[in-house]
């Protein structure tokens, strides 16, 4: 079953607000789900996690779960925050699972979360297939189910999906540095891990792009799984290979972080631009610093937001869209501080 979680958190009641129209699903009943630590230990002796329990006004006995590919960059926290947010001020009990990119921990996590009595949960999946059957079982139980972030390739299997569009994030991000590079030269592409939505969708788009600009070759692409460090690792060892390099495309910011850094080490900032996804502070800060060229917001917290409202609004039998997609937003030099203050308020 579960191998890992986060933590789980009793919230109080707030506010209510609501999405509008695809299939809607009620709390099969209202009996008290049990989250405290001692209760997870003697359920799963093996478990290592920590079980929070905290004070909480009178709301829903219902849990609502969320599932994160990780927990270990500024976006994945940012999304998790909202969503934890909103739950809150909709009077849900909340939990939060850390799959450490691994398809199969996730799909024992959701597996878990449903036999402890979850009546709702939201997924950022880890794989666009791996989750598929843990999504049908959870439905087949009665339970309400949001994707968030990353789709998975059999849509129908969850009530709906909210989050951005990869193929148009990743060809707003591939026009602007086709645009930067005067429509000509080399690029590399930084990739998230291989099969996730976000890489497939997000290189999907930069093909799309790449069919108008046929003086573009792209000289090197690697996944950095995400990560900075490896994304520092990879980009040291392009440069060093002497093959010319123009612009990097990284498909998140953290990856074009670690890649920013290289090309400074290498003293080539005013040679290769490099290029960023998700808006994160530590992004908008490169930007502005002058060592990213520009970033593109997913809406990271519309994303979390919208979920955790399509989640209640199922279990309170409130029809919500089967998809609704956020709005995506490139940040330059020019508009990159209202952004960043915007964050740090």
């Amino acid at each position: 079953m579960m191998k890992k979680a986060l933590a789980m958190l009793v919230v109080m009641t707030m506010g209510f607000s609501a999405l509008t129209a695809c299939g809607s699903n009620k709390a099969a009943d209202n009996s008290t789900t049990d989250t405290t630590e001692s209760k997870a230990a003697n359920d799963n002796a093996e478990k290592e996690e920590d079980v929070k329990e905290s004070d909480s006004a009178s709301g829903s006995d219902e849990t609502i779960a969320l599932f994160m590919t990780h927990m270990s960059n500024e976006f994945t926290i940012t999304l998790s925050g909202a969503v934890e947010a909103e739950v809150e001020a909709r009077g849900y009990k909340y939990s939060v699972y850390d799959a450490g990119q691994d398809v199969a921990t996730q799909v024992d996590q959701i597996e878990q979360a449903i036999t402890l009595g979850v009546k709702g949960i939201i997924i950022e999946p880890v794989s666009v297939d791996g989750v598929v059957p843990a999504v049908r079982a959870a439905k087949e139980e009665g339970v309400a189910v949001v994707i968030v972030n990353q789709k998975i390739s059999d849509p129908s299997a969850a009530d709906c999906y909210v989050g951005a569009d990869a193929a148009t994030t990743g060809e707003i991000l591939m026009k602007k540095a086709a645009e930067d590079i005067g429509g000509k030269g080399n690029v590399a592409f930084l990739l998230g891990p291989m099969g996730s939505d976000g890489q497939v969708g997000r290189s999907e788009g930069f093909e799309n792009v790449l069919k108008d600009y046929p003086d573009i070759n792209v000289v090197f692409q690697d996944t950095a799984e995400w990560q900075t460090e490896p994304a520092l690792t990879i980009t040291e060892n392009w440069l060093n290979s002497g093959k010319e390099i123009d612009a990097i495309v990284s498909q998140n910011d953290g990856m074009a972080v670690g890649a920013a850094k290289a090309v400074a080490d290498a003293k080539l900032d005013d040679r290769v631009k490099v290029y960023g996804i998700d808006a994160t502070s530590e992004g908008l800060q490169a930007v502005l610093d002058g060592k990213l060229a520009a970033t593109v917001s997913q809406g990271t917290e519309d994303q979390g937001k919208l979920s955790a409202d399509a989640c209640a609004d199922l279990l309170e039998g409130i029809e919500v869209k089967a998809e609704t997609i956020v709005d995506n937003v490139t940040y330059t030099k020019d508009n990159a501080q209202e952004a960043l203050d915007a964050i740090k308020k």
